[in-house]
């Protein structure tokens, strides 16, 4: 069980659905509602899913916890947690990332503004048309895929398989290669 970096109590296991159809168990702080992320573990996350598990908490928000202004370190490895400084991010947005094991910290809050940016972003850019004909795309070919690991790290979809060249083809791109080599040698390039 990890230690929330904010609070310095242990964190709840907490399972967000992700994209295409399945779960990844993040760390959340009971008491200021932090988030933790292994690697990986934020991109695909559901932005749905964001709504259920950054919920806004009424009894919590009474109780108004102020981030301290100390030094966070991350709950895996122990490295010190670096702000981000994406121009592509809103100022309000301060997500903390581990360098060493690439985890991110999100204070309340965090998670569900991020994921509403990441929906606004990719609607932007590919459109509302383009994102529903690529769904029956990803579920017909099982290798685009997300593949689980272990400790809920994630691997990106992977692109189709690349076929290996052949021994004539490994040996007349030696040849190839040797042959310039000459050449230059001769011209003096």
């Amino acid at each position: 069980m990890v230690s929330c970096p904010q609070c310095e109590v242990p964190m709840n296991p907490v399972t967000a659905k992700a994209n295409p159809g399945t779960l990844i168990q993040l760390d959340q702080c009971g008491q200021c509602g932090g988030i933790w992320c292994d690697k990986w573990e934020l991109f695909p996350i559901d932005p749905d899913e964001a709504e259920r598990v950054d919920a806004v908490d009424e009894k919590l928000l009474t109780n108004l916890v102020t981030p301290a202004a100390k030094t966070l370190y991350c709950p895996r490895c122990t490295a010190k947690l670096q702000s981000c400084s994406d121009p592509m991010l809103p100022k309000d947005l301060q997500l903390k990332r581990c360098w060493r094991c690439e985890g991110i910290w999100l204070n309340r809050g965090e998670l569900r503004r991020y994921k509403k940016l990441q929906r606004k972003t990719r609607v932007d850019k590919l459109g509302t048309e383009a994102i529903i004909h690529k769904i029956p795309q990803v579920y017909q070919n099982p290798k685009s895929w997300v593949v689980t690991g272990t400790k809920g790290m994630f691997v990106y979809p992977r692109g189709a398989v690349e076929e290996k060249p052949t021994v004539g083809e490994t040996l007349s791109g030696a040849a190839k290669l040797i042959l310039q080599t000459l050449v230059r040698m001769v011209l003096g390039i």
